[in-house]
C-alpha cells in the first residue's frame, strides 16, 4: 500500500476508503470456508492503476483484506486492530503504522 501510495496517493486513498467501506460491511461466519460478502470485480476496475506498482495487484488486496476482516470479525468480535490500521494509513508516518501493528501483536 505504502509503495501504491507513493505512486499514485490521491487513488490510494480512495482504495484506503474502499477497504475501510469494507469493514463496516463485513459480519462474522460459521462456515468454512467463509464466502467473500464485498468483493465485486468491478471494484477492482477503478483502482487498476495501482497494479502498475507494487508487490501485489488491487484484486489480490482486495480478497485478502476481506478475508482477514472476516476472520477477524469471526474470532474477535470486539477486535478492530486491522481496521485501525487502515484508518491510520495514509494520516500517521508509516514507523507508527508499522509499529502498532508489530506491538500490538507481541503484547
Amino acid at each position: 500500500m505504502y509503495v501504491k501510495h507513493a505512486y499514485d496517493p490521491d487513488l490510494t486513498l480512495q482504495l484506503k476508503e474502499h477497504i475501510l467501506g469494507m469493514f463496516e460491511n463485513i459480519t462474522p461466519v460459521n462456515s468454512f470456508p467463509p464466502n467473500l460478502q464485498f468483493f465485486r470485480y468491478e471494484h477492482v476496475e477503478r483502482f487498476n492503476r495501482l497494479d502498475e506498482v507494487g508487490e501485489f495487484s488491487v484484486e489480490f488486496l482486495l480478497v485478502v483484506i476481506e478475508l482477514i476482516a472476516i476472520q477477524e470479525k469471526t474470532n474477535y468480535p470486539n477486535g478492530s486492530l486491522t481496521q485501525s490500521l487502515y484508518r491510520d494509513f495514509g494520516i500517521k508516518d508509516r514507523f507508527s503504522v508499522i509499529q502498532k501493528a508489530v506491538l500490538q501483536r507481541l503484547r
